[in-house]
């Protein structure tokens, strides 16, 4: 059996892989793939491939990244 999520290493962050999806956290679930794009995790990862690790970023950067790329 699969694990229910993909985390991210110490200290770091996830971005879902979903071009048009923001989602950024230490993990990203198989219910946020399924609610949100309306996909199992696997066909999340076939169609964008796996999440990208990203660097800590403060709330003030994460609300401008939202702002520019058109919300969450």
């Amino acid at each position: 059996m699969t694990e229910p999520y993909w985390n991210a290493k110490h200290g770091g962050y996830l971005k879902c892989p979903v071009k048009e999806c923001n989602h950024i956290g230490i993990v990203i679930t198989k219910a946020h793939c399924r609610i949100v794009h309306g996909m199992t995790r696997e066909e999340v990862r076939k169609q964008y491939g796996f999440p990208k690790g990203v660097s800590k970023l403060n709330r003030k950067q994460i609300e401008k990244m939202k702002r520019v790329k058109g919300g969450y």
